[in-house]
């Protein structure tokens, strides 16, 4: 059997509606629950039914919240429960979960990829390698193949534009900001990019560098390819690909060769595709890649849809993306969503099961720091290097686990996405900081090899623990496979609070049911103030701790 919503994400006033997959059997009855983190929001009984059906839940006027879904079905003597999330939103770019598609064949029209993506609450898929050539993405031919020599179907690009848009999915379009076939370089050579011994730039041989600049026509006529992407093939954005090299390189555009600054001229080469692109009732979505956080310092305030960082050498370590997030949240105003793309070479370069190990720590990390990671995509795939079409199939039962973990940051998307939540980690824990102690096992802030990796954030009246289990755990090298996480039993945590505690709550998508689990805790007071303890009954590879603390002061004389 299986639950799922009928779309990725739901609009505040929107009709919510769940597929239940009753695979075929005679069910008695099914009783649904949804949840707003530990509290139940919705219960309603189906009785009997044969197969598959639609339940709607209601609508919720909300402007951003997860929600978790439970159904027991009853078929005979056997009870079954399902889970699964959905999220609701006043704008979907609040919340962006970043997936890909990349085979276009006509084989490909109905490979159940957009409704894999789906169930994994992507909401935004990039199509890469999807163009004819990447100065001139639209082609009137239905057959052709791309750059790369790949086969493609013009009508199943637009048929999957066309079902992502049926589940609520934004179908973005790869093009890169500078990328030329060699024919088009040969008609236009002094609009290339050229190095320091005046030679142009070739990206493997194949993508030669076109000059970015204001005045150059390259800029121009990038715009207007972007432009027939979505209003020929019904895009709903772009992905701004970039390669990282090169940051400075001459312009021709002149007799005399010029020195460009790309950093200087990226942002306001977002600014003018965003300008020119949107009106109509139109607002496209842009994406653009800072590969290997370059060059985020410039590109984080222009005007695109999410901080979007591709993390390569030397950012390898479990802290270095820790970093990344917290950086690009503080140079974009924490206005919008950050995604990393980190993918997984253990997945290619390791045994299946240290790799899938490795994706859901880190994985877990990502999400934990309130950023999304780009790493799923296609029928049950994710990806291993920058290639996107080079991606690797997951058996039946590991892309049943990373779907798990997407449910789970669905159902808890508001412990996860609080704008308002700070990180402080680093300065609330260790030395001579009594706000947060953890009494009874070795941790670490910042993701070192076998120790719990606690992450802690707070805002006012909730407080949020996020734990990532790298004990057992060789190295803290993200990119490398890992082997299974020695669970953690009996975790002792005190915490300092200034006023009472109405409530402390675990969950984890290692267990078998997702629902918060209510944690017993105990009051004491010192000279350093009030603080309560509890204990963490076990840790696998991810938990999440929620303290609940209330508006008023605490009572002297009840204390």
């Amino acid at each position: 059997m299986d639950l799922y919503p009928v779309k990725a994400q739901f609009l505040s006033g929107e009709e919510v509606e769940l597929c239940l997959d009753a695979d075929g059997h005679i069910c008695e009855y099914a009783e649904v629950s949804i949840y707003h983190l530990n509290d139940l929001v919705y219960r309603q009984k189906v009785a009997d039914f044969i197969g598959n059906i639609l339940i709607s839940v209601g609508k919720y006027d909300i402007t951003f919240a997860g929600y978790g879904a439970s159904v027991t079905v009853c078929t005979g003597n056997t009870r079954i429960l399902l889970d699964t999330a959905f999220d609701v939103v006043d704008n979907p770019k609040r919340s962006l979960r970043y997936g890909f598609l990349s085979d276009f064949t006509q084989d490909d029209a109905d490979n159940g990829a957009v409704e894999w993506l789906n169930k994994c609450h992507i909401n935004m898929v990039q199509y890469y390698d999807w163009s004819y050539r990447h100065d001139h993405l639209v082609t009137d031919q239905e057959f052709y193949t791309d750059m790369m020599g790949k086969p493609i179907s013009r009508k199943t690009v637009k048929d999957k534009i066309e079902k992502c848009a049926e589940h609520g999915m934004h179908s973005i379009a790869y093009g890169a900001i500078y990328a030329a076939s060699k024919p088009f370089f040969e008609k236009h050579t002094n609009w290339a990019l050229y190095n320091s011994c005046q030679k142009p730039f070739v990206f493997i041989d194949v993508f030669y560098i076109m000059n970015i600049a204001k005045d150059s026509p390259w800029r121009h006529h990038l715009i207007a390819e972007y432009r027939k992407a979505i209003t020929k093939m019904g895009f709903a954005g772009i992905h701004m690909d970039t390669y990282g090299f090169p940051k400075t390189a001459y312009s021709h555009l002149e007799e005399k060769p010029e020195l460009i600054r790309l950093d200087q001229e990226i942002p306001s080469l977002i600014n003018q595709t965003r300008e020119e692109l949107a009106g109509a009732n139109q607002d496209p979505y842009l994406i653009f890649n800072n590969v290997g956080n370059w060059p985020v310092y410039s590109t984080a305030a222009a005007k695109q849809d999410a901080v979007y960082i591709e993390v390569w050498n030397p950012y390898e370590r479990y802290s270095h993306t820790a970093q990344l997030i917290d950086e690009a949240r503080q140079l974009s105003g924490g206005q919008r969503p950050i995604i990393l793309a980190a993918y997984l070479e253990p997945f290619r370069k390791d045994s299946r099961e240290r790799a899938m190990n490795a994706a859901r720590i880190l994985t877990a990390a990502i999400v934990s720091n309130g950023a999304y990671h780009l790493l799923q995509g296609e029928n049950q795939a994710v990806l291993t290097q920058g290639y996107y079409s080079d991606y690797t199939r997951l058996s039946e039962k590991d892309a049943a686990i990373l779907r798990r973990c997407n449910d789970f940051m669905i159902r808890y998307l508001d412990l996860f996405y609080d704008e308002e939540l700070r990180n402080v980690s680093m300065t609330h824990m260790g030395w001579d900081n009594y706000e947060y102690q953890c009494q009874s096992h070795p941790v670490s802030t910042y993701g070192e090899a076998n120790k719990l990796w606690l992450t802690i954030r707070e805002k006012e009246l909730r407080k949020c623990l996020y734990f990532v289990n790298l004990c057992g755990c060789e190295n803290d090298y993200w990119n490398k496979g890992k082997d299974t996480p020695i669970p953690q039993e009996n975790i002792r945590i005190v915490v300092q609070v200034d006023s009472p505690v109405k409530g402390v709550y675990a969950a984890s998508p290692d267990r078998e049911a997702m629902q918060a689990q209510a944690i017993q805790y105990t009051d004491f007071e010192s000279d350093k103030g009030a603080f309560i303890e509890f204990v963490l009954p076990r840790i696998g590879y991810w938990t999440v701790c929620l303290l609940y603390t209330s508006p008023s002061p605490r009572d002297r004389q009840k204390s």
